[in-house]
C-alpha cells in the first residue's frame, strides 16, 4: 500500500512535465490552398467545362500562453499571424489559350487560441482569428497576353479564420478554414467592383481551406 501511495504521489508531482508544449511558441509554415468553387460567389457548375483550381499558402506567426493550467496540461492563449500570403488561381484550357482567375493576398491574424499538451511532445492547438488582408488582388488574363485586361484591388478588409494544429516535437501540422470577401475594384475604372456572382453585392467571397506544414519551436 505505501507503494503504491509512493507512485501515486510521484505520478502526480511529475505530471506538469508533460506539458512543456505549453511554452510560447513561434512557427512559420508553407502548403496546400484549396479554393472554394464558392469563391466570388460562384458554384461549381458556373464555372464550366476543364476548369482546374490549386492555391499555395504561408504564414509565419507566434502562439503567446497567457494562461496556463499545468495539472490539466492546457492553456489559453493569443495565436498571431505576422504575415501570411495566400495565392489562388481557376485556369481554364478551352479552346487555343489557358485562360487564368487568380487572386493573391496578403495579411496578418489575431485571435484566441487553446492548447492542449497530453505528452511532453505533443500538442493541440484549436484557434478562430480575424483575418486582416492588408492587400489583395484579383486578375483574369490569358497565358499568351503579356498584359491583363485589367485587376481589382482591395487595401484593408476583415474575414474570419478557424483552425487546428497538431504539433509533434518541433513539427506543426494545420489545417484552417478562411472566410474573407473584400470589396474588389477595378484599378483601370474606379468605382467598377469584380462583385459576387450570386447577388448584387460589391462584395468578392472569398473562401478557401488551407492545409499547412512547418515547424515551432
Amino acid at each position: 500500500m505505501k507503494k503504491s501511495l509512493i507512485l501515486f504521489i510521484l505520478a502526480v508531482i511529475t505530471m506538469p512535465s508533460f506539458g512543456q508544449k505549453l511554452d510560447n511558441q513561434f512557427y512559420f509554415r508553407l502548403g496546400y490552398s484549396n479554393p472554394s468553387w464558392k469563391q466570388f460567389g460562384m458554384e461549381k457548375n458556373d464555372w464550366g467545362q476543364n476548369i482546374s483550381k490549386a492555391g499555395v499558402v504561408f504564414d509565419m506567426g507566434s502562439i503567446f500562453m497567457i494562461e496556463r493550467w499545468t495539472a490539466q496540461n492546457i492553456a489559453l492563449g493569443i495565436n498571431v499571424d505576422y504575415l501570411y500570403i495566400n495565392f489562388a488561381d481557376f485556369s481554364s484550357n478551352e479552346g487555343n489559350y489557358e485562360d487564368h482567375l487568380s487572386t493573391l493576398r496578403l495579411g496578418s491574424k489575431i485571435g484566441p487560441s487553446f492548447t492542449y499538451s497530453p505528452t511532453e511532445k505533443i500538442a493541440f492547438d484549436v484557434y478562430v482569428k480575424a483575418d486582416i488582408a492588408w492587400a489583395t488582388a484579383s486578375v483574369w488574363y490569358v497565358d499568351e497576353i503579356s498584359e491583363a485586361d485589367d485587376y481589382y484591388k482591395k487595401y484593408g478588409a476583415v474575414g474570419i479564420s478557424t483552425g487546428f494544429n497538431f504539433r509533434y516535437n518541433i513539427l506543426m501540422l494545420g489545417i484552417e478554414i478562411n472566410s474573407i470577401s473584400p470589396k474588389l475594384e477595378s484599378d483601370e475604372y474606379p468605382g467598377v467592383y469584380f462583385g459576387n456572382n450570386d447577388n448584387n453585392s460589391d462584395k468578392s467571397p472569398l473562401p478557401c481551406v488551407n492545409f499547412t506544414i512547418g515547424v515551432s519551436f
